[in-house]
């Protein structure tokens, strides 16, 4: 008998060949959907943070963004690296969800361990080392260089780790090594501050003060570096320091930041010394800005002509002297009520709802909830102009009025009404609420009834802007992001918030669709084989 003919036979190659055909049918729609998912982003965010979603916010920024304008997201390691690590894999789909949206932002990946010549030219416009690790946000501008008058192409670029993609929590420490908790996920504010930056046909230079204490205390060596300046950098400034006494300041600078001095500046006198306080008047009379950082024990009372410059501007760090000793102290806030911790200088600030001041706090003050703003350590920041009633708004400021010069002074920060102060062995239970941060404005106004702005914003807490207040879930690095950004001109993303890994149940859907998914996914497919097999048992039985 011919086994070829057997009817059995026949009927058992039908069906190994119906089971083939099925499999590599299967395996080539698994194969098609996902390179075109890959290809279209295509997937369900459903983590009850909305990682993988790019934010309204962060589209209302990049719409900004000229579509003329090239933006190349690099990734210094290949994408299948990428994928496969739980925490690097954020900021990957965060890439491709924004080359979705926007064609003219592009990805590339380049493995640098064998090609590491392809990221040199962005290590020197960066002036940053590039590893592995890192991730570069860069475009090209067309500028004209000021000593021929040609037209060059210029390579503006950012550099981050993959790491600093994130916020970490609380240090843990064992014989052998030190770790931190990552807490969140904040590269959609790192990835969209960065496309802002290298997107601007300028770069507006921030420069910090040297040579008079500074130094020590402006970096964090917790964190290896300085979480201020590297929160300039972030915001799109290029960052600088200047030694006042020694060399001017750029013409192209923004924005001064003076970060607790520990001795005075010079003041010009008969022995021909250059008078830096001369200069930072001459810096604030042309549309610029400064930021000043003190706490309660910087040493103010040994810097008389630096003290003298901030009451000039409506700025005095509280303090008390004692009549009998002489001895000077500066105020160190305890607010019992609203604080962190059981010494009471771990403060929950009161947000000014009016004024100049608010329109810093604005976004964080208008969210559905609002965000904790912490002063640690923090001494108190007195007005030394008269106060006035803005009885039309509903709030109070300081103003002065000096050789054609309007000076008004606003409260950001205050503590509650019921905090206290101590100023050495002093208990000073008077003048509160104290304030925290306050902003003075200085408007000129020309023949032609034109008006230019100056601004000096002072902060009570050295430790406002300290790795662990920026990099939580507190208000801080809003609040200084935004001050960056409506003082000295830069364009921040302020208003993207980090997204905290609270849950790690999928919640973003309700109990019905998660019910209506497992259907979809589950019952409809193994229905679909169990019917497609009875079919072919019947056929085969009466054939």
């Amino acid at each position: 008998m011919n086994v070829l003919q057997n009817k059995k036979f026949r009927h058992g190659s039908v069906s190994l060949a119906l089971v083939i055909v099925i499999i590599a049918a299967v395996i080539l729609l698994n194969a098609i959907f996902t390179a075109l998912s890959e290809k279209f982003v295509w997937y369900l965010d459903m983590t009850a943070e909305e990682i993988y979603t790019l934010s309204d916010e962060a589209k209302e920024l990049l719409d900004t963004v000229d579509s003329s304008r090239t933006v190349t997201i690099i990734f210094c390691t290949p994408k299948e690296d990428l994928e496969a690590n739980a925490t690097q894999r954020y900021a990957l789909y965060t890439a491709l969800e924004m080359n979705k949206a926007y064609p003219h932002i592009h990805i590339k990946y380049v493995d640098i361990l064998t090609n590491p010549s392809a990221v040199r030219r962005y290590e020197e416009s960066a002036g940053q080392n590039v590893t592995s690790s890192s991730v570069i946000v860069t475009a090209d501008t067309m500028v004209t260089n000021p000593n021929t008058g040609e037209k060059e192409l210029k390579t503006q670029s950012r550099v981050y780790t993959l790491n600093s993609l994130y916020t970490y929590g609380s240090t843990t420490s064992t014989t052998t090594s030190t770790s931190a908790e990552v807490v969140g996920y904040n590269g959609e504010q790192r990835l969209v501050s960065a496309i802002l930056a290298v997107t601007q046909t300028e770069t507006p230079l921030a420069c910090y003060t040297i040579g008079h204490g500074e130094s020590d205390s402006l970096m964090d060596v917790t964190a290896g570096g300085s979480p201020l300046l590297t929160l300039l950098y972030e915001t799109g400034y290029e960052v600088k320091p200047v030694d006042l006494s020694k060399e001017e300041i750029p013409a192209d600078c923004k924005l001064i930041v003076i970060y607790d001095p520990q001795s005075d500046f010079l003041e010009a006198n008969a022995a021909g010394n250059v008078s830096e306080l001369r200069k930072l008047d001459a810096f604030l009379a042309s549309n610029r800005s400064v930021m000043t950082f003190f706490d309660h024990e910087t040493p103010i009372e040994k810097m008389p002509n630096l003290d003298a410059f901030l009451k000039e501007w409506g700025m005095e760090i509280a303090r008390y002297t004692d009549t009998t000793t002489g001895v000077s102290a500066n105020y160190w806030v305890t607010d019992t009520g609203n604080t962190l911790d059981a010494s009471g200088h771990s403060n929950v600030a009161n947000y000014v709802e009016g004024g100049l001041g608010a329109s810093i706090t604005r976004q964080l003050r208008e969210s559905n909830y609002p965000k904790r703003v912490i002063f640690q350590d923090a001494t108190a920041i007195k007005c030394s102009y008269e106060w006035i009633d803005d009885n039309v708004n509903g709030y109070a400021f300081g103003s002065d009025y000096t050789d054609g010069i309007t000076r008004e002074y606003y409260d950001v920060f205050t503590s509650s009404s019921g905090a206290h102060a101590m100023a050495g062995e002093q208990k000073i239970t008077e003048g509160a609420p104290y304030s925290y941060m306050a902003v003075t404005r200085r408007m000129v106004y020309d023949e032609e009834g034109n008006t230019s702005y100056s601004y000096l914003l002072a902060c009570a807490s050295t430790k406002f802007a300290s790795t662990a207040a920026l990099a939580s879930g507190y208000g801080n690095h809003t609040v200084l992001t935004r001050a960056c950004h409506e003082l000295g001109g830069a364009r921040v993303s302020v208003s993207l918030d980090c997204k905290y890994f609270t849950d790690n149940e999928i919640n973003s859907i309700t109990a019905k669709a998660a019910n209506q998914y497992t259907v979809v996914l589950t019952v409809i497919p193994a229905a679909a084989i169990f019917i497609a097999g009875i079919i072919i048992m019947v056929r085969r039985k009466y054939a």
